[in-house]
Parts: C-alpha cells; structure tokens; sequence
C-alpha cells in the first residue's frame, strides 16, 4: 500500500510539473507578444501577452511598438483570462482549445468550429519581440543571430 502511495504522489508531482513548464511557455516576457493567427477565420494580426496571474491583454502591432488595446477608441474590452485544464487544453477567455505543438516561439491550438460541425480549425501564435527597431517576429532574430 505505501508503495502505491509513493508510485501515486510521484506521478501527480510529474504531473503538476508538466503543466507548470508548459504555463511558463504562454507567460510572455515584459517586450514579448503573442501574434495571433486563426486559419478557420483567416484572422490575424492580433497580438496578446499572457500573465502570470491568469489576465490576458491585446495589443496591437505597429512599424514602431506594441500598443495595448484592451480598451480601443469605442471598443471596449476588460482584459481576457486564460489557463490550463490539464497539459494538453488551453482555456482562452470561453474558448476551449487543444495544445498542438508547443515551443518558445510557437504555439499551435486547435477547436472544433462551433458552427461548421466537425471542422477542426487552427490558431498560431507565433513570439515577436520589441526591438529598437520596432517589433520583429523570433523566429527571425534567431535566423540573424
């Protein structure tokens, strides 16, 4: 029996550590963003920084910065809030989404269209960063380095 118990916390402890390195892959970096890219709606441009305490904020994307845009002209909207249900689904303000692939420059989701029955969509949210010479995409400041 004490051999079960040990054999059950070890695996809830692994567990629990999984999902705390892939929380820190969403959690952005004070000049990091997330672009969003939905390939149902052929939607992007949106830019997101996930926080550590669960709030979500938009941002939007310019030649020269990052400007936040929870509250837009006559758009309003309160930051979004996000987590993780287990290792694999990620849960976006109502959105329930599947973990695809998982890097620290890429992230693939998936969803079900609630619409379309059946039809599995995408959404990339691949890292830019703000540099002096205004946002680049990770991806291609590695290339350089």
């Amino acid at each position: 029996m004490k051999k079960i118990i040990i054999i059950l916390v070890l695996i809830l402890s692994i567990s629990c550590s999984k999902k705390e390195e892939i929380k820190s892959v969403f959690i952005a970096g004070k000049k990091e963003y997330w672009v969003h890219h939905d390939y149902c709606y052929n939607t992007g441009g949106n830019c997101f920084r996930f926080n550590e305490n669960g709030s979500c904020d938009r941002f939007v994307r310019s030649n020269a910065e990052f400007r936040i845009a929870n509250s837009d002209g006559d758009l309003k909207n309160d930051a979004g809030t996000w987590s993780l249900k287990n290792d694999s689904t990620f849960v976006w303000d109502k959105g329930i989404f599947k973990i695809e692939k998982l890097t620290k420059n890429e992230i693939l989701l998936s969803y079900y269209h609630y619409e379309l029955k059946g039809i599995k969509c995408f959404v990339r949210l691949a890292k830019w960063v703000q540099t002096p010479q205004g946002p680049k995409p990770v991806d291609v400041l590695d290339n350089v380095k």
